[in-house]
């Protein structure tokens, strides 16, 4: 969850441009229309890029380029508020148990305000799919918001109401990140596509950068005594965050997605929103690809049992391992714990721990400037596979230093942590976001992101216990032998996929 790009395209957007694109176009008639919405349907011209075009086709325009930007930006700001996440508690554990009344041993407390925020993700997840059968994108992103909104109770002191807004923080945060990428998709004029698309990863990576900022506030002794009250800004922060996006985008722009209503047969309220984003010469042929979209989607649906047959057991399983590898390589221990980490490393100096933690959140920021330019000359395959070998070598080098409690070892350790963390949100972090949709299909996808935050939850909860009983050390063997298993497993089931739709890459991967 680091400077990740998160994949805005699906199975069933690239698919629109197939083989089978013209029995889309036979069947037309079955396309839903209100009597007030007549729309012809002129044959489809087929696109390799992967969204449906129209013949005699004409760019859209945008009524104001500066409105749809700032709508997809406050969609989007989700992702700031999960980089957030990742490390505003843990900068904050030693002033909040201050504080509080605990249960049971710091590790264990540790263990457990961590992990409710994904035992809320995974609820979160689960939620999602259910939920979009009977809300817009825009209601489901709501009632996100409104669990973020209501997240502001973790400011009162008490260890249960904390753990329990924590929760529903973790909620928002799960229905969020299965939302707003189809939102975006959904409501993005294609030529804009690309560039907001890559933002996603900018924003998580900005979002851990901010936090990690706000963790120099603890450098003043008096915010992080037992009468601070700066844990309490600190952790208030999300809660801002969504009820600004629902401000934004319900409230100003009262906005959805177009191809969301026409799915909930709603195509006269799809027609308003398309009004409000493109000039009028462009609102029929927008409603009309929308329609055709959501007719493709129905067609081609399959159910989660479907996964489990031989025609989609390779793809889901190399999507699945790629978010256990995701979670389970070290990183995000690093990223969830780093105040812990850092205290390790620097002998209980809280100066030289909040500089650290700071770095590394310019670290992993750093790739969102580059990443377009790496993923457009070489492809995910190659990236995936020399990623994974040097994260490993990484890994053996933090191993090693951890044996040594030297000034000298300390620094290196440190350097080697700022390239491991950067060689991860340059390869695997947005690989595992971008490939895991690309190669599966929207169930996919559903699925192995509902285990990524099932791993998560397991990873969070044990690392403090691993981190007293093992020590950096023998975290790091557990972290390496699990990446190069993962590793001689990629390369030998995945296949590139540059310059390839998904017609071709089901081919590829023998699903047709």
């Amino acid at each position: 969850m680091t400077s990740q790009v998160i994949p805005l395209q699906t199975q069933e957007d690239e698919n629109l441009n197939s083989d089978n694109s013209q029995s889309i176009i036979s069947k037309n008639s079955s396309v839903r229309q209100q009597p007030s919405v007549p729309v012809p349907l002129p044959p489809i011209k087929l696109r390799k890029r992967g969204t449906v075009q129209l013949e005699n086709e004409v760019e859209e325009e945008v009524n104001s380029l500066l409105h749809i930007s700032i709508i997809l930006v406050a969609i989007q700001s989700g992702n700031f508020s999960l980089g957030y996440s990742l490390s505003y508690l843990s900068m904050s554990f030693t002033t909040l148990f201050s504080q509080i009344t605990l249960q049971g041993s710091v590790i264990e407390e540790q263990g457990l305000f961590s992990a409710v925020l994904s035992i809320g993700q995974v609820v979160g997840a689960i939620m999602t799919q259910p939920l979009l059968k009977y809300t817009t994108r825009n209601q489901s992103l709501l009632i996100a918001d409104i669990c973020g909104v209501l997240s502001i109770l973790q400011v009162i002191p008490n260890r249960e109401v904390i753990l329990a807004f924590r929760f529903f923080y973790g909620v928002c945060l799960g229905i969020s990140t299965i939302i707003m990428p189809l939102y975006v998709k959904e409501l993005s004029p294609q030529k804009y596509y690309e560039a907001f698309s890559v933002m996603a990863g900018f924003l998580v990576g900005g979002g851990l950068l901010f936090a990690n900022f706000m963790g120099l506030g603890y450098l003043n002794d008096e915010l992080r005594g037992q009468n601070s009250y700066y844990w309490q800004i600190v952790f208030a922060i999300p809660a801002l965050l969504h009820f600004l996006r629902s401000f934004i985008v319900t409230v100003i722009y009262k906005m959805d997605s177009p191809v969301g209503l026409v799915q909930i047969k709603m195509p006269l309220s799809a027609k308003q929103i398309i009004e409000k984003i493109y000039q009028p010469q462009f609102v029929e042929q927008v409603l009309l690809k929308c329609q055709l979209r959501v007719q493709y989607n129905e067609e081609h649906q399959e159910g989660l049992l479907s996964l489990f047959t031989k025609k989609h057991l390779k793809t889901l399983a190399i999507g699945c391992t790629l978010v256990f590898i995701y979670t389970w390589c070290g990183i995000q221990a690093l990223f969830s714990y780093s105040s812990q980490v850092f205290d390790i490393m620097s002998e209980g100096d809280v100066v030289l721990n909040t500089i650290f933690t700071l770095i590394i959140g310019i670290v992993v920021f750093t790739p969102a400037f580059i990443s377009k330019y790496v993923y457009g000359k070489w492809g995910k395959r190659p990236l995936l596979l020399y990623g994974l070998v040097l994260l490993i070598i990484c890994q053996i080098l933090i191993l090693g230093l951890s044996y040594s409690d030297a000034l000298a070892a300390t620094i290196i350790k440190f350097i080697i942590i700022c390239l491991f963390s950067f060689i991860y949100s340059l390869t695997l972090g947005p690989i595992t976001w971008s490939m895991t949709p690309e190669i599966n299909s929207s169930e996919g996808t559903y699925f192995c992101f509902a285990t990524l935050y099932a791993w998560q939850l397991l990873l969070l909860y044990i690392f403090p216990s691993m981190l007293d009983g093992l020590k950096m050390s023998g975290s790091f063997i557990l972290f390496g032998i699990l990446t190069i298993l993962s590793t001689i497993f990629f390369y030998f089931f995945v296949k590139e996929t540059k310059g390839l739709n998904h017609k071709e890459i089901d081919r590829l991967y023998g699903k047709e």
